[in-house]
């Protein structure tokens, strides 16, 4: 992950230690406040293999662009932090290699995503075939999930140009049901998927379809709709462990009665699955949630509705408002400016809309998977 990233002017465009950003994170609000729009860029997360960084992504650099010239990147290493704190022994040094890649895009922005969908789940369409490559294009459902998929991106002005591929039958049987995605270090099962998209071209949105997800804890066993390697995602590297996102089509040959007409995510199992991949593909592109579930965190672009937690949650939450217990559901954001984006494709939870704003297609646009 990245340290500092510094203009070629000298200024700086990142700090992972800004005591601002700290100060906005950290603030002691129950509704954290943790808005970054204001700052040049917002790095994502903990990633410590491999990563993206990529930009603009904030209301801020949307507006003030990317100067040409030498900018300077450091590396931030948790291996070598890990070895100043006691008891931790990760075998870091101050001799690690890094690969690190630029990659830069030109104006105007971009219109077309190639998409590639890997065939991962081990299931049948209702006519009783294995769902394979050769089939999915004249599958009622798939048709289906593909249509509302381009509609979604068609929002931000993206047109998807889909292609399926098929996995090894014991790719298949290794990662297409019930994946766990428990952990997600670079050795485990799904960042192991994710290495597959190596077969095919680098310039591709890569999203691997599998029968089922599944998260465990000390709580039990979580059903998961569909996650990402990184946010955003190596745009360009295919078969790294991190090459792509996840989405599950456990429900994808289920409510095709409820198919006709627009977006239905609730009772069309192929709308639900177009949202999931939508969804992914966002973040894989540079979105952020628009709130988190706790209502404290939101995404750092001033255009997108936000959803507090003090203001919106509900009456029973609300004393909880600043831990980690609230869930801010979809039906208590839907009054904006005070209580929005519920119905944003980004949201942090399956929800019946699927909008964009225009800062959110901006982002979008940008990145270097869309040409």
């Amino acid at each position: 992950m990245p340290l500092t990233i510094t203009f070629p002017d000298g200024g700086v465009a990142y700090d992972d230690n800004n005591p601002a950003v700290a100060a906005i994170v950290n603030n002691g609000s129950p509704d954290g406040g943790a808005d970054l729009s204001g700052f040049y860029a917002a790095y994502g997360g903990d990633t410590p293999n491999t990563a993206a960084f990529t930009f603009p992504n904030t209301t801020t650099s949307l507006a003030a662009g990317v100067p040409e010239g030498a900018w300077k990147f450091v590396v931030n290493d948790y291996a070598n932090e890990c070895t100043f704190i006691s008891g931790c022994s990760d075998g870091g040094s101050a001799d690690s290699v890094y690969d690190v890649s630029v990659v830069t895009r030109t104006q105007p922005q971009g219109s077309t995503l190639d998409v590639a969908f890997y065939i991962v789940a081990d299931m049948t369409t209702p006519s009783g075939a294995p769902l394979r490559a050769a089939n999915a294009t004249t599958d009622q459902s798939v048709q289906r999930m593909v249509q509302s998929f381009k509609g979604i991106l068609a929002q931000a002005g993206i047109t998807a140009n889909v292609t399926f591929y098929d996995v090894a039958a014991s790719d298949r049987t290794r990662f297409g049901t019930n994946l766990s995605v428990t952990l997600t270090g670079p050795c485990e099962e799904m960042n192991q998927m994710l290495t597959l998209s190596g077969a095919h071209s680098a310039n591709s949105m890569n999203l691997f379809l599998v029968q089922g997800l599944q998260s465990s804890d000390s709580t039990g066993t979580l059903y998961v709709v569909g996650i990402d390697g990184t946010i955003p995602g190596p745009s360009s590297f295919n078969g790294t462990v991190q090459s792509g996102a996840v989405v599950s089509i456990a429900d994808l040959f289920s409510g095709m009665a409820q198919c006709a007409g627009g977006l239905n995510v609730s009772s069309c199992g192929a709308d639900a699955a177009a949202y999931i991949a939508a969804h992914e593909a966002g973040h894989f592109l540079g979105l952020f949630h628009t709130t988190e579930q706790a209502g404290a965190d939101f995404d750092p672009l001033a255009d997108t509705d936000k959803c507090p937690c003090l203001t919106c949650s509900s009456t029973r939450d609300r004393p909880n408002c600043g831990t980690s217990t609230p869930r801010l559901f979809a039906n208590y954001c839907l009054s904006p400016p005070s209580c929005g984006g519920g119905d944003n494709l980004m949201f942090w939870l399956l929800a019946p809309g699927a909008k964009l704003s225009p800062q959110q297609a901006q982002v979008m646009r940008l990145n270097p998977l869309v040409h």
